[in-house]
């Protein structure tokens, strides 16, 4: 219980972190609850489009009537799912190879360690592009797949680096001395002590997947989906033309605000996840401010 106070007194005082929580709170309670309250109705009505927001269309409607606060919520499922997915995979994927590179070593180092160097060198969305057209992506969870086969190098590169340092600490010295499997000391002892860093890139990569996803589904790339927010963004674009348009400017501006407003709250929220889930982290901050309070 108390490092659970001690983990929001720490995002609490740092005043961007936590309104990038709040911020990403709602988003989260509207992609689960919203669906089921909103209803969405697709069907056309001209006579009430280009709609400007009011009481009973929030956001307004698009080219053909539809109200955009609906398709926000229903949308924001989709966008949220398809980004947190991917970035689970991405850190599964990462964690697991950094930790095999940095406590095998070996071939098993040379090959993986080879392979970062290749895939950090390399543009990432135009291969993901090309591979979206090698393996058709059919749904959710392949485009996942798509976004988070090329997206784990450079986690793995700063897993192994902590497991070679973390590897020579007591600790581990002593369980090897035991016998004790690597399993066991990857999981048990290991991986405690990069959890902070595991979960603010968890989110900064959320963040990553949910633009890389926009770019596939813009090309045409990703499944399908009415009211997923990049779908929004190329209707206003296409069918509203709303670039040119100044009666469907809502059409291109409520999905884009909501990208941005998601995407901030994600990157506020990250900065101070690692120092919130951190203790030795919190102290050297807490160090540095007294030591800058003093110079002061």
């Amino acid at each position: 219980m108390e490092n659970v106070k001690s983990f929001f007194r720490v995002l609490y005082n740092n005043k961007q972190a936590f309104a990038g929580m709040i911020i990403l709170t709602l988003f989260l309670v509207m992609a689960i609850f919203g669906p089921l309250i909103v209803p969405l109705d697709l069907g056309t009505d001209f006579l009430h489009r280009y709609q400007w927001p009011s009481f009973r269309h929030p956001f307004g409607t698009d080219y053909v009537g539809n109200d955009l606060f609906q398709q926000i919520v229903h949308g924001s499922r989709s966008v949220l799912f398809i980004g947190l997915l991917a970035s689970l995979f991405t850190v599964a994927l990462g964690f697991a190879l950094g930790a095999l590179a940095g406590f095998a070593g070996g071939i098993a180092d040379k090959i993986i360690s080879m392979l970062i160097q290749i895939l950090i060198s390399i543009p990432i969305f135009p291969v993901q592009l090309i591979i979206a057209v090698v393996f058709p992506v059919q749904n959710v969870i392949m485009l996942a797949i798509v976004l988070a086969v090329l997206s784990w190098a450079w986690l793995a590169r700063n897993v192994r680096a902590a497991i070679l340092s973390l590897k020579q600490r007591e600790f581990v010295l002593v369980c090897r001395i035991m016998g004790l499997p690597k399993i066991h000391i990857i999981f048990k002892e290991i991986l405690p002590n990069v959890t902070s860093y595991l979960a603010s890139t968890f989110v900064l990569n959320t963040n990553s997947a949910i633009a890389a996803s926009v770019g596939l589904m813009l090309l045409g790339m990703a499944p399908y989906d009415a009211t997923h927010w990049s779908i929004m963004l190329s209707n206003a674009s296409t069918q509203a033309n709303s670039g040119m348009n100044t009666a469907g400017i809502f059409n291109m501006m409520v999905p884009t605000a909501a990208f941005i407003l998601l995407q901030m709250s994600l990157i506020f929220f990250a900065n101070g996840l690692d120092e919130a889930l951190n203790p030795r982290l919190r102290t050297t901050n807490k160090v540095r401010k007294v030591k800058k309070e003093g110079q002061v």
